[in-house]
Formats: C-alpha cells, structure tokens, sequence
C-alpha cells in the first residue's frame, strides 16, 4: 500500500467527498460486497477509483454495476472525462473498461499518479 492509499481509506470524507467526489456501495442481499470511489479532479472531469469486489461476489456483475453509476454521476455533473488508473496484473478488469468504451490515454496533468500504476485509462462522455 502507498501513502496515498492508506490516506484514502482511512479519510474518504477528506479524500474525495469534501472536494466534490462520491462513494458508492454495492449491496448484495443484506451485505455490502463492493465499493468503489469517484474522485473529482476538476470542475468536469472525474476518477474513478478504489474499486473493490468481495471474492466471494465476483463475477456476477457487480463491478459493471458500480462503474456504471460512476459513469452516471459523471454525465449528472457535466463531466466530460472519466479516468482510471489500474497495474498490469489485472487483464479482466482491463477487458471490462474497454467494453465500457475506456481507452489507454496518458494521464492528464491533474491527476495524481500512483507509483504502482502501469496503465491509464480514458473515457469520454
């Protein structure tokens, strides 16, 4: 984990609801099994980020759910760019971006990139 990791998940209201960004959960009966985090990097443009999947619930679509809304917020706040920053280790999830339409980009000036991150990503809205 990097500092930045350990700062967001210990401080989320600080780390992206106070500057404009969102957190959203996936519930599965009467568990919460996901979550993922909307980060604003700008007045129209958003990241997505931490995106997590209890294992045990994979697989059934709860991913696609939650970017999804992500993908949602973003055109109810006239944002023009979605973004994401993932490591190479992880091809499905990479294969679920591109079939939401994300393309490799390079990252945008205002965004922060971890040291772990092999690959940035792209959407346009």
């Amino acid at each position: 984990m990097e500092d930045d990791d350990e700062y967001t998940l210990n401080n989320p209201d600080d780390a992206y609801l106070k500057n404009g960004g969102f957190l959203f959960y996936a519930q599965y009966d009467t568990k919460i099994v996901g979550c993922v985090a909307l980060k604003r990097l700008n007045e129209d443009t958003f990241e997505f980020a931490k995106l997590f999947i209890d294992p045990e619930y994979r697989n059934l679509g709860i991913a696609t759910k939650l970017i999804e809304r992500c993908i949602g917020r973003c055109k109810e706040n006239l944002a023009k760019q979605l973004w994401l920053q993932t490591t190479m280790r992880m091809p499905q999830a990479h294969k679920l971006y591109y079939k939401l339409g994300f393309v490799d980009n390079k990252a945008p000036k205002h965004m922060d990139v971890l040291k772990r991150t092999e690959k940035i990503m792209c959407l346009p809205l």
